[in-house]
């Protein structure tokens, strides 16, 4: 598996002020919360989540709090050291189960980690790697039945990257692998969401959400509904309510959000 380059020294200096940065920002809250209800709503209580780039703990604790066992991982020792602070009570009790080590590390250990029902990977983790296939093969082996995968992407499409000039020119020359979108402080790619499908070739999507000043929420399994988080539609004004029942909405919002189910 490849190693996200810089990234865990980045996180190493950048943890002590972490949370604050993540929830400084309305809409940041605003999609955390949204990716924890959207995880219990298709995981049950009692499951065990395999928290991939878990940080500080932010989702990890709150997912303890609501009854799941979590396998904790990130490449970043600081991250970590941030999440014990916080959790001593629950790793202490076994719903918390931090681990820190390297991509390549991870991707030896796991098969000997108790079978995730779920992994969940929340604010761009997956952003910091290339290659997502050998990651995705990984989790389908790993993962105990029915396998959940539900990950939160930068949005390829929202505005701030298609105005640039760059994003067209690296979009159109990319043939292989992912577009890089940034290099400094660290390496990181933006993931298009028919290539993510393609290298997560052992689920299949039944949901996807687009996460900014609202956050929407589109099942493709029938009979489920349409959801809506922060405010209800009827409180939707008139030009939102258009544009987010068109096509458009998927330019809107800074992340999106995929549910993923291997059923074999």
């Amino acid at each position: 598996m490849p190693r996200a380059g810089g990234s865990a020294e980045f996180h190493d200096q950048l943890a002590a002020q972490y949370d604050a940065r993540l929830t400084s920002s309305p809409y940041d809250v605003l999609a955390r919360a949204a990716f924890l209800d959207l995880v219990a709503r298709h995981v049950p209580s009692g499951s065990t989540l395999l928290d991939f780039g878990c940080g500080t703990g932010l989702d990890a604790f709150e997912y303890a709090r609501r009854g799941y066992r979590v396998l904790a991982y990130d490449n970043s020792p600081g991250m970590i050291a941030e999440l014990e602070r916080r959790c001593p009570a629950e790793i202490a009790s076994g719903a918390i189960t931090p681990y820190a080590m390297d991509y390549s590390s991870f991707a030896n250990r796991l098969p000997q980690w108790p079978a995730p029902q779920g992994v969940v990977s929340n604010f761009a983790v997956l952003n910091l790697i290339p290659d997502l296939e050998p990651l995705f093969d990984t989790f389908a082996r790993c993962l105990a039945p029915p396998g959940w995968v539900i990950v939160s992407i930068l949005n390829p499409l929202h505005w701030s990257k298609v105005k640039t000039p760059r994003w067209w020119s690296t979009a159109g020359r990319q043939r292989t692998g992912a577009p890089i979108y940034l290099t400094r402080p660290y390496t990181s790619y933006l993931h298009f969401v028919p290539a993510l499908l393609r290298a997560a070739r052992g689920f299949r999507m039944v949901g996807r959400a687009n996460a900014g000043k609202y956050v929407r929420y589109d099942s493709v399994m029938p009979g489920n509904e349409r959801l809506w988080w922060g405010r209800t539609e009827a409180k939707v004004g008139r030009a939102d309510r258009i544009l987010w029942h068109t096509a458009a909405h998927k330019l809107l919002g800074h992340f999106v959000f995929l549910v993923l189910r291997r059923d074999a």
